[in-house]
């Protein structure tokens, strides 16, 4: 009879669709750069595995047109660019013993792992997807007020656009020392992004283990955070994560060892979907 309560027991802790359902709705505020993108689920249930991401090119300004002459016409471009939906997953076992032992909560911390194992490899693309942008600045020297000033200026921008600055731990040093650095600690101010640890040119800076460092250069990205729309007319984002299904959690029993194995799995695809957004500048290490 025991053994039988504890089968119960070790079945209503390990709850797949709990899992899966916890999984699915926790994974978009995991993932640390979905700051900087959006979150598409309108391929869930829907049939393929590729996405064409259209891109238009802007006409033009209207121009003076003179009584009784013609229009000029310009013609509409478009590129495209496809993202293919992948699947990523990891799994763990834990004992009958560690389930059953009353200490902490194994089961909520293997659940909570098995959450950032996935978060962190869709991070893990989002930057990859950030290092396929075409607009750049390398700089020789370490990072700096003038060099994010320069990176700023490759925007071309007309009015006073919210951008976010990636930058490497190492880094971080050297921002705080700049007198142009806005410590939020110090200053205090509301930030627009979570994580933000105050601000430089106007960019506010967010600390990540993901700045690439190689060659003896960081590759820091500097986003555009622009509204959704202008002039009514939708905007893409700089990045996209689409999501295909909900979180798939499964489990499976071995009866001799007397564990179970816990698998987690996504299917997603990520796409730098509006590469204007999008700035990569290269400073020294």
């Amino acid at each position: 009879m025991p053994a039988n309560a504890n089968a119960t027991k070790l079945a209503n802790l390990v709850n797949p669709q709990v899992m899966a359902d916890m999984i699915g709705a926790a994974l978009p505020k995991a993932i640390k750069f979905t700051q900087i993108c959006k979150v598409d689920t309108t391929l869930k249930g829907q049939p393929g595995n590729t996405i064409t991401i259209p891109a238009y090119q802007y006409i033009g300004d209207a121009k003076d047109v003179a009584e009784g002459d013609s229009i000029d016409i310009s013609k509409l471009e478009t590129t495209t660019a496809e993202a293919t939906v992948k699947k990523v997953g990891k799994a763990a076992e834990i004992s009958d013993e560690a389930v059953l032992s009353g200490y902490g909560d194994p089961v909520g911390e293997l659940q909570r792992q098995l959450l950032l194992s996935i978060a962190s490899k869709i991070d893990e693309d989002v930057v990859t997807a950030l290092g396929t942008a075409t607009l750049m600045v390398d700089d020789a020297n370490p990072i700096s007020y003038d060099g994010v000033v320069t990176g700023v200026d490759k925007f071309v921008e007309e009015g006073d656009v919210s951008k976010v600055l990636f930058i490497h731990p190492e880094q971080l040093t050297t921002i705080r020392k700049s007198a142009d650095f806005i410590d939020k600690n110090k200053y205090g101010g509301d930030l627009m992004m979570t994580g933000a640890i105050g601000t430089i040119c106007g960019c506010e800076v967010i600390v990540s283990r993901r700045v690439p460092k190689a060659g003896g250069k960081f590759t820091n990205f500097l986003v555009q955070m622009s509204a959704t729309e202008t002039d009514g007319q939708p905007v893409l984002p700089a990045v996209t994560i689409y999501l295909k299904k909900a979180a798939d959690v499964e489990k499976d029993r071995d009866i001799l060892a007397k564990t179970t194995v816990i698998s987690a799995s996504e299917h997603y695809a990520v796409s730098l979907s509006n590469p204007g957004k999008v700035l990569k500048m290269t400073f020294k290490a």
